[in-house]
């Protein structure tokens, strides 16, 4: 458990949203291109994964959500396996479990594959990281805890994967695990894209 001083705590009671909620709140209608089975992926990671998080890479691919959910998809085709548990995982892993950095600084979290450790799963954008807290042993019950750079501090959600970011689309003003107001954000999902200016994105290559 995060230290009190370090984290706040917002409860939500499991189930979360289903994926058919999260798919209409975020105006998406594609797929992704599957390109490995699940167990490739936990195997490489070393950890079986929570239901809801891959239900939602079953139907959503790499990008990011109201411009402040991101992540890339390891089962699907167009992300490369071994740089995402190379530059994704394990590096952010090595960030966070860097005394230099501070991360855990006053908590008494540690990093995966340690018992209870933090595994990351997405950022924000602006240098926020997403993880889950790993335990108990049932990976669907897994906290989700979220390092904000803004306010330097760690925020856990009892809810999973699915449940915070439908917040993130359909809540208004800062009632979000980001306590970010994103109200003048689009509430859609994105593939990887590049940002033109007025309003206008354009999908990268690979992603048209």
């Amino acid at each position: 458990m995060l230290a009190v001083e370090e984290v706040e705590i917002m409860v939500q009671s499991r189930p979360s949203r289903s994926m058919d909620e999260l798919v209409e709140a975020a105006s998406w209608s594609g797929g992704i291109k599957k390109g490995r089975d699940w167990d490739v992926v936990e195997e490489r990671i070393g950890t079986a994964l929570p239901d809801d998080y891959k239900e939602m890479m079953g139907r959503f691919p790499s990008g990011f959500f109201r411009n402040a959910v991101s992540f890339e998809n390891p089962i699907d085709s167009r992300v490369d396996l071994d740089d995402f548990v190379r530059n994704r995982v394990q590096r952010t892993i090595g960030a966070l479990g860097n005394p230099d950095l501070e991360y855990l600084q006053s908590t008494d979290c540690q990093v995966f594959p340690q018992s209870g450790g933090l595994l990351p799963w997405g950022n924000d954008l602006q240098g926020g990281i997403f993880c889950w807290r790993t335990e108990p042993d049932d990976p669907n019950q897994w906290p989700i805890a979220y390092y904000s750079a803004d306010f330097l501090k760690w925020f856990e959600h009892d809810g999973g994967v699915v449940e915070i970011i439908w917040e993130v689309l359909a809540h208004a003003g800062r009632d979000n695990i980001l306590r970010r107001n994103l109200d003048h954000e689009q509430p859609v999902f994105r593939v990887p894209s590049t940002y033109l200016g007025g309003g206008e994105w354009i999908a990268n290559a690979g992603y048209r």
